[in-house]
């Protein structure tokens, strides 16, 4: 009982350390973030951790940002990299996910359309991507081509 009683006060030793530590981690973060934007310089977790170490001996890490939920969440407030990754990203969803850029079921596709467009949309693909594409297009060719068969066949008279 004594043993586990020492436990607990030191667990909760370690709780109010890391508390004073994600505080202390915040703040020196959030003053990082608003010196770099006082001084027009580009808000990213490298800058934020380079100027953590000139405001503090220790610093804080980039990887400690990303992890830390309110000052990431400030960090992503207040940087424009941040922001335009994000719409960076935005361009290359999975394409069925991808609005802007649909690709048509292979029913639709209309054989006078503008391919300059359809490979500038197919450059924008993964591989992996292109290969799921590539293999629904197979399937549709393989699926019209036995209807067919079965039309002819069923249409031959001999």
């Amino acid at each position: 009982m004594n043993q586990n009683l020492s436990l607990e006060n030191h667990k909760s030793g370690l709780e109010s350390e890391y508390e004073k530590r994600k505080v202390n981690s915040f703040e020196l973060g959030k003053q990082a973030i608003d010196d770099l934007l006082a001084e027009g310089k580009d808000v990213t977790l490298h800058n934020v951790s380079k100027k953590t170490k000139e405001l503090d001996e220790q610093g804080i890490h980039f990887n400690t940002i990303r992890n830390h939920e309110e000052l990431y969440a400030y960090y992503k407030e207040k940087s424009k990299s941040y922001k335009k990754k994000q719409k960076e990203l935005e361009k290359h969803r999975p394409y069925r996910e991808n609005k802007k850029h649909t690709f048509r079921e292979f029913e639709q596709l209309n054989p006078d359309r503008d391919l300059k467009n359809v490979y500038k949309q197919y450059m924008r693909l993964t591989k992996a991507e292109l290969a799921t594409r590539l293999i629904e297009a197979e399937q549709y060719i393989a699926k019209r081509n036995e209807e067919y068969l079965k039309r002819l066949f069923e249409t031959y008279e001999g």
